[in-house]
């Protein structure tokens, strides 16, 4: 299931009059994507509210599918980040995101989850900036990564607004994108290096991210 199928997904398609619970039902798909390489090491798992969104399950059953992922070995939290595939243990990868492809990423996924809808402006670069705590060169540079890969599209005088879906890149092509920010030379199947937690990152200043 790719992630176009993932959002299109009918709440039907689980059985919810058997005697499996819904949320073992969601992370059985969740860990078949995992196993099968939809969602690699550092890809974010779909978060509360895309799985409400998708299956119509409660923000507790969406909770639980992230905790039985975590019992499973399969994805760790950040808290104010989300949930992503791998173990928190494992060594982070070589090179390490930039904060402007952090935040680019970031706000991909709060655009493909809906936070922030087609056609509607998102936040201000002052705001994103106070938000994110980096400087406005930074969200620039987010902005020109989004802006370039089709997620937004600038409006003279009123700002940056979300494309239509149908501009939205590909994943693949996202995932590569994002990794060439990074300054990776890609092949077909090199992952994305995975987002770093707090605390496991080696402390760099802003100058050096920007």
């Amino acid at each position: 299931m790719n992630n176009e199928q993932w959002r299109r997904a009918k709440p039907d398609e689980l059985n919810r009059e058997g005697p499996e619970p819904l949320y073992l039902q969601v992370a059985d798909i969740l860990t078949d994507r995992i196993k099968r390489g939809k969602l690699r090491i550092g890809d974010q798992v779909p978060g509360e509210t895309e799985l409400l969104r998708t299956y119509r399950i409660s923000r507790g059953t969406a909770r639980q599918v992230h905790r039985e992922l975590r019992t499973r070995g399969l994805a760790y939290t950040v808290p104010a980040m989300g949930t992503f595939v791998g173990r928190r243990d494992v060594t982070p990868s070589p090179y390490s995101m930039p904060a402007y492809a952090l935040i680019a990423r970031d706000l991909a996924t709060q655009i493909r989850a809906g936070v922030y809808p087609p056609d509607k402006p998102i936040p201000t670069r002052g705001a994103l900036s106070k938000q994110y705590e980096v400087s406005v060169h930074t969200v620039r540079h987010a902005m020109k990564i989004l802006q370039e890969a089709g997620w937004v599209f600038y409006r003279q005088s009123r700002g940056t607004f979300v494309a239509s879906p149908d501009q939205w890149p590909d994943p693949g092509v996202w995932r590569k994108r994002i990794a060439v920010a990074c300054g990776a030379d890609l092949v077909e199947d090199t992952p994305l290096p995975r987002k770093e937690p707090p605390g496991l990152a080696p402390q760099r200043s802003e100058k050096s991210l920007g």
